[in-house]
């Protein structure tokens, strides 16, 4: 009986533990479920946030190209503005001495008119001398001369008295032409100085427009700059705790890392201080980007044996893996397309663990790679006054 007993509680105690444990696995799995929730709404909105973003930088670089060309234009107008002003001056200095010349030209012509009229009236009065009288009127032949003589030279003076008179007339006539063009050109020109200045008042006022619109594109900009180094901060917190979580049997690196993605690659962009490919500012890069040749989606890999501690969507690093080496180093593979592995995974150095791409902040397909060692001095401190543990990557290739 009492074996019997003890054969019964040996049946139902498995049944138990069973039932009492599938209610915290069942939990376990809702909460997942809800992360997992949470994240792709995290991802939707990071995602709507990196196109606000890249739309911020387009509307950024175009704004810039708008300002450049009306930088251009008003210093243009600024120099044909003083163009106009040295030919107004020269123009109105040529209209001073021809309306002097005109004046004095006047002047003259008074006086050989008075001078035309004296000689009419006392042709008018007197008649013309016929060659006749002269004939008859002279005591010899030789005084006939004489008074022909006399009286051609006062029919050439005549004659040239009106053709001087007439040749002084139409020079004025001519220079009273040449002065009002001359006006109305200077006319042109100050209309043009006053349609330049319109233009220019009009193009200071956009340019005025356009900078603060520009200046609020840019805060915009490094205000993400500014989210991004919070989100590096905070994973520090998280990446502490993560390790704390993780059973894992490593215990540091053995030797170089392998290049975390595979060939062909290049460089495109540093460790340390670089100007931010979204807003141009300047911007501390805690890892390396590495990006493949033509865009293509490499594998990447595990740079050393590790267990994974983290594996999913992380802000502006996107779609994130993070492995823990043991002996407080840990590796960040960021924006990669899509994840191989899983949180608690264990990797081995060369493993494939994801495929490049362009998820999170970033501006083309790459792997942003970081190696955070929390058990050595930080390289520096992030602008809240907390220690980065973020080290140069390629010390350790």
């Amino acid at each position: 009986m009492h074996t019997g007993k003890i054969w019964l509680l040996l049946l139902i105690l498995p049944l138990l533990l069973v039932f009492c444990s599938a209610i915290p696995v069942q939990a376990l799995t809702e909460e997942i479920e809800a992360k997992q929730q949470e994240l792709e709404e995290i991802e939707k909105k990071r995602h709507d946030e990196k196109n606000a973003l890249e739309q911020r930088l387009n509307r950024e670089t175009a704004l810039e190209e708008e300002l450049l060309e009306l930088e251009n234009r008003i210093r243009e107008l600024r120099l044909e503005q003083e163009e106009l002003a040295s030919e107004i001056a020269a123009v109105e200095k040529e209209i001073e001495e021809a309306e002097a010349e005109l004046a004095e030209a006047e002047e003259q012509l008074s006086y050989q008119e008075e001078l035309l009229k004296l000689r009419l009236r006392a042709i008018q009065q007197h008649g013309f001398v016929s060659y006749i009288e002269v004939l008859f009127e002279s005591n010899s032949f030789f005084d006939f001369l004489t008074r022909l003589h006399n009286l051609s030279i006062i029919a050439t003076n005549d004659l040239r008295l009106v053709e001087e008179y007439q040749a002084e007339k139409e020079k004025i006539e001519s220079w009273k032409e040449e002065l009002e063009l001359k006006k109305a050109d200077l006319e042109g020109m100050r209309r043009r100085v006053a349609d330049n200045e319109a233009e220019l008042e009009r193009a200071a006022g956009e340019r005025e427009a356009i900078l603060k619109q520009l200046e609020e594109e840019i805060a915009l900009n490094l205000k993400a700059i500014a989210d991004l180094e919070n989100e590096a901060q905070q994973l520090d917190a998280l990446i502490r705790k993560l390790i704390a979580e993780a059973s894992n049997q490593f215990s540091g690196l053995n030797g170089k890392l392998l290049w975390p993605i595979e060939p062909p690659t290049w460089v495109s962009s540093g460790y340390g201080w670089r100007n931010d490919p979204f807003s141009g500012a300047k911007a501390w890069h805690g890892g390396i980007d590495i990006a493949p040749h033509h865009g293509a989606a490499n594998y990447i890999l595990a740079a050393a044996d590790g267990q994974v501690i983290y594996a999913g969507w992380n802000g502006g690093y996107g779609n994130c893996l993070m492995v823990d080496h043991g002996g407080g180093t840990v590796t960040l593979y960021a924006h990669m397309s899509s994840l191989l592995v899983n949180k608690g995974d264990v990797v081995l150095r060369g493993e494939r663990i994801a495929r490049a791409g362009t998820t999170g902040y970033s501006t083309g397909v790459h792997l942003h790679f970081e190696v955070r060692e929390y058990e050595k001095s930080p390289v520096r401190s992030y602008p809240s006054g907390n220690p980065d543990y973020r080290h140069n990557p390629t010390g350790y290739f």
